[in-house]
C-alpha cells in the first residue's frame, strides 16, 4: 500500500496526441467498421480486454477496475467514460480494460464479493456480450461489507440478462481454470504497480478521472483547431483509505481534494 505523497502532483498529459508531434492520427474514421460498441470488444490471450475499431491501433487508455469497488462505480457512470467509449466508436482511441479483485485478505467479505464478480465476467465467451454483462455487474454492485454479495444465483441472472448462455457460463463460473484466471489478472495488475482502483492509465501516467475530459477536450479544440485538437487530461497522484469491516483498510484511486 502506497503512502500518500506530501504534495499533490499534478502533470498534464496530452490523451489524444496531435498527429506531427507524436506520429498518431486522432481524427475520427471515416469508413468505421461498427457503431456499436459492443461489437468492437476482443478478449486479449491475458484475459484483459480490449475496445477498438479494427483499424485502431492506438492512443490506447488502460482502465484497471473492480467491480465491487464504489469509486470504480463513480467512474463507470462518470461522463469522462461516456467520453471515452464515445472516441473509441469513432475510432479515436482503444480502450484496453484490465478487470481484478483489488482488496486482499485483510477485507474478506469484500474481496470474495469482488473475487465471484470478477470470476464472472471471465465466463463471458461471446466477446458482443461481454461489455453487456460488465455494466450489468456494476450497476448490481453490493455494499462492500455485504457479505454474500454478488451471489452466484444473481450472477447466473445477470447472464440469462446480457444474453450469455447459462449452462456454459455456470459450468464456468466455478471452475479451478477460471479461478486461476482471476488469480493471473490479479497478478498481472501488481506487477504492473496498480495499488489501487480505478486506475485510469495513459503512456505510464495515471490520469485523474475527476476532472472534466469533455472540458479539456472542447478547449483544446478552440486553441488547437480541428486539425490538431488534443485532449488535456491531470495526472494527481493521490489515495483515499476506506475502512473495511476489520477496521483496517483498501486503497481506491481517488485524487485527494485539493
Amino acid at each position: 500500500m502506497a503512502p500518500r505523497p506530501n504534495r499533490l502532483l499534478t502533470l498534464f498529459v496530452a490523451f489524444v496526441c496531435v498527429a506531427a508531434a507524436a506520429g498518431c492520427d486522432i481524427r475520427e474514421k471515416p469508413a468505421a467498421r461498427a457503431a456499436v460498441i459492443d461489437n468492437l470488444v476482443e478478449f486479449e490471450l491475458d484475459d484483459t480486454v480490449r475496445i477498438a475499431q479494427p483499424d485502431v491501433a492506438g492512443p490506447t487508455l488502460e482502465i484497471y477496475e473492480d467491480y465491487q469497488c464504489p469509486v470504480c462505480l463513480e467512474f463507470e457512470q462518470s461522463d469522462n467514460n461516456a467520453l471515452v467509449r464515445e472516441m473509441a466508436v469513432k475510432g479515436q482511441i482503444a480502450i484496453m480494460i484490465h478487470p481484478l479483485t483489488i482488496f486482499q485478505d485483510d477485507m474478506p467479505i469484500t474481496r470474495e464479493n469482488s473475487r465471484r464478480a470478477l470470476m464472472a465476467s471471465l465466463c463471458v465467451q461471446d466477446p458482443r456480450k461481454w461489455l453487456r454483462y460488465h455494466d450489468e455487474l456494476f450497476a448490481h454492485q453490493p455494499d462492500e461489507l455485504q457479505k454474500g454479495g454478488f451471489p452466484y444465483e444473481q450472477l447466473i441472472q445477470l447472464a440469462r440478462k446480457a444474453g450469455v448462455p447459462v449452462a456454459e457460463f455456470t459450468a464456468c463460473l466455478k471452475s479451478p481454470d477460471t479461478a486461476e484466471r482471476a488469480d493471473s489478472l490479479n497478478e498481472l495488475a501488481r506487477y504492473r504497480g496498480v495499488v489501487g482502483t480505478p486506475t485510469i492509465r495513459f503512456k505510464g501516467k495515471d490520469l485523474d478521472w475527476t476532472a472534466s475530459w469533455r472540458a479539456a477536450e472542447q478547449n483544446s479544440r478552440t486553441v488547437r483547431g480541428r486539425a490538431s485538437r488534443r485532449l488535456q487530461l491531470v495526472y494527481v497522484a493521490g489515495q483515499d483509505r476506506v475502512h473495511d469491516e476489520g477496521g483496517t483498510a483498501a486503497v481506491y484511486s481517488r485524487p485527494p481534494a485539493q
